[in-house]
């Protein structure tokens, strides 16, 4: 474990939560959410909680929250070390929630959201331990996360869901109006109208009897 303690944890990941929740560039970035999103990090245990609602500035809390704190809409379990390679922009977020190394509660489309902040946080999170003598921390190698074949396909396809849902919604609507909609022209009101021609050129009709006419025996046979 790169952690000792949740002190250990707080003072790195929740720091950095915190940081970006006071940031001038961050900050509206995060309120986009507008959802309560807690991480539950394990080896060791540490509870962080950012409140990310209306107008407010986002709020960090370190640990519990205290009573009557409004309840995570979101929660987010995962170990302490994976968070750590999760904000270094060395985990993949999509291979991480497949495999179960992450694990998430809620409504998963705001936590890809803020999950895909990766790699402009890691820059920032790399200068905080750097700041605070943890060198340790920003030199540790991650551990490997090799994707299989399914795993790359997987992510590449929530990555596309995300980002063109919707423009396919919009094409599928645009199409669904094509196909509706009643052709103008006097050639379309024509071919709507007037039942198949055969051969000669005369309009086949159904006998009376309910036969079909000569003119369509040969689809019939057919």
């Amino acid at each position: 474990m790169l952690f000792s303690n949740a002190d250990d944890v707080h003072a790195s990941l929740g720091r950095l939560l915190q940081e970006l929740a006071a940031d001038a560039e961050f900050a509206p970035r995060l309120m986009v959410l507008d959802t309560v999103l807690q991480f539950r990090f394990r080896k060791p245990d540490a509870i962080v909680t950012l409140t990310l609602r209306g107008e407010d500035a986002p709020a960090v809390a370190l640990g519990q929250l205290p009573e009557g704190a409004e309840a995570p809409e979101i929660v987010v379990t995962l170990d302490a070390d994976v968070a750590h390679a999760l904000w270094r922009g060395q985990h993949n977020v999509a291979v991480g929630l497949a495999r179960g190394t992450i694990q998430a509660k809620g409504e998963t489309t705001r936590i890809v959201e803020l999950l895909r902040l990766t790699d402009e946080i890691a820059p920032r999170y790399d200068q905080l331990l750097r700041g605070a003598g943890r060198d340790d921390l920003a030199d540790a190698e991650a551990p490997a996360q090799t994707a299989t074949a399914a795993e790359t396909a997987a992510a590449s396809a929530a990555s596309s869901t995300d980002e063109g849902g919707a423009d396919a919604g919009a094409d599928d609507d645009a199409a669904s109006t094509d196909a509706e909609a009643p052709t103008d022209d006097a050639s379309g009101e024509a071919a709507a109208e007037s039942p198949a021609d055969d051969a000669s050129g005369e309009t086949s009709e159904a006998g009376t009897d309910g036969e079909p006419a000569k003119g369509d025996a040969a689809d019939v046979s057919a």
